[in-house]
């Protein structure tokens, strides 16, 4: 493991992951919670779950990283980005901490990851809190159509967090920018795209990329 220093609060620790240096935030003390983000333009686990961090890890020790293709984890060349990957990816972060069982919380895209984890890893979860997930099918709504098609400017960013944000005093230019930065930065990509429905799918009941309803229902919890 290691601790960066650096201006940019979206950085902090490294580990290596079976070979893949993973960056990710660890803070406070306590039964562990994994927080896994989601996957709109300039995501990252810092732009997620930045204003939760102080407060859960008054209790608990929060580990928020940014998952496999994502934020500034390393993207090696040849990954084929699916949920089999980014859980494999997940439950090696775990094991690197040797950690054994954590509650885990997954926010869109991040909710698919956390049911995924759910269903093939039960012994890894001790508690499980979805937000907005996705993982079964469900109605693209427009905001989420304006997710998967999302044309890099500063205005279309600012228009995009007003999508995502129920709170929008919690929003800020800044912010924007600072996802655009990162859905722009020189080797960005959209790892996420395979499991985005075409631009256009408003109103159609889809997920590419589902946990299989057999599987829910074979998860002992």
């Amino acid at each position: 493991m290691t601790d960066v220093q650096t201006a940019n609060p979206e950085i902090a620790a490294t580990i290596d992951v079976g070979g893949i240096a993973t960056n990710y935030h660890d803070v406070g003390e306590g039964d562990p919670v994994l927080l896994i983000h989601g996957s709109g333009p300039g995501v990252s686990a810092w732009a997620n779950w930045r204003g939760v961090l102080p407060t859960l890890s008054q209790q608990h020790r929060v580990i928020a990283p940014d998952v496999l293709g994502f934020g500034y984890t390393e993207r090696p060349e040849g990954v084929t980005y699916d949920m089999a990957t980014w859980t494999e990816h997940l439950v090696g972060l775990l094991d690197a901490l040797g950690l054994e069982r954590v509650a885990v919380v997954g926010n869109s895209f991040g909710g698919a990851l956390a049911l995924n984890i759910a269903t093939h890893h039960p012994e890894r979860v001790d508690k499980l809190v979805l937000m907005g997930a996705a993982g079964v099918p469900f109605e693209i709504t427009e905001g989420l159509d304006k997710v998967w098609g999302f044309e890099p400017s500063l205005p279309n960013m600012i228009e995009l967090m007003d999508v995502f944000a129920y709170d929008k005093s919690l929003l800020t230019e800044d912010l924007a920018q600072l996802r655009l930065d990162a859905a722009t930065r020189p080797g960005s990509t959209r790892p996420s795209a395979r499991c985005s429905p075409p631009r256009g799918s408003v109103g159609s009941r889809r997920w590419p990329c589902p946990t299989p309803t057999s599987a829910l229902s074979r998860s002992p919890r």
